[in-house]
């Protein structure tokens, strides 16, 4: 897996090889990182975007928002040999503007996110409803840009764009 653009394109990110974990397609990671940096209606702004990555895996959605001039990067993992594999490759490649966290999102303290102001979730089970609902709309910030990578169908009030592909979509909300 490589990082698609910015500073550190084309560079190579380390997988921990016996991790269970699904990374976003190169295709869809892609255009998600052309709709976030030229959609007039997201409006974001990458020098002044803290971004959190809350199911990290790889790492490689947070990469890419850091090669593409993101301020900070928060990635976050259940598993610390994920986070290993990142912040080797951050410290290989210099960057400085990250933290690493290992919390268990349905357990442990998701206080983190009041200053993100972008947060993906990608995570590994189906049914993520509630975790949405009631632990992240309860944290954000009214202006917080979420983006929900999921397989499923996902209705709510405050999606405000939605991006289709074959098998899963990512869905862009925003509290109101």
């Amino acid at each position: 897996m490589r990082v698609i653009s910015g500073k550190l394109k084309g560079k190579t990110i380390p997988i921990n090889q016996v991790s269970n974990f699904r990374p976003t397609l190169s295709r869809i990671r892609e255009d998600l990182f052309n709709i976030l940096s030229h959609n007039n209606t997201l409006n974001v702004e990458w020098s002044k975007s803290i971004f959190c990555d809350l199911f990290c895996g790889t790492g490689s959605i947070g990469i890419e928002a850091i090669s593409r001039g993101c301020n900070k990067v928060i990635f976050n993992d259940i598993d610390k040999n994920n986070l290993n594999y990142i912040s080797q490759f951050l410290k290989d490649n210099n960057e400085l503007e990250y933290e690493l966290l290992n919390v268990n999102c349905y357990q442990g303290n998701l206080d983190f996110i009041e200053y993100c102001n972008i947060i993906f979730i990608d995570p590994p089970y189906k049914d993520e409803y509630e975790l949405i609902d009631r632990l992240i709309f309860s944290k954000v910030k009214k202006s917080t840009l979420i983006i929900y990578e999921s397989e499923q169908k996902f209705e709510n009030k405050n999606i405000i764009l939605t991006k289709k592909y074959k098998n899963k979509s990512l869905f862009f909300i925003q509290k109101d």
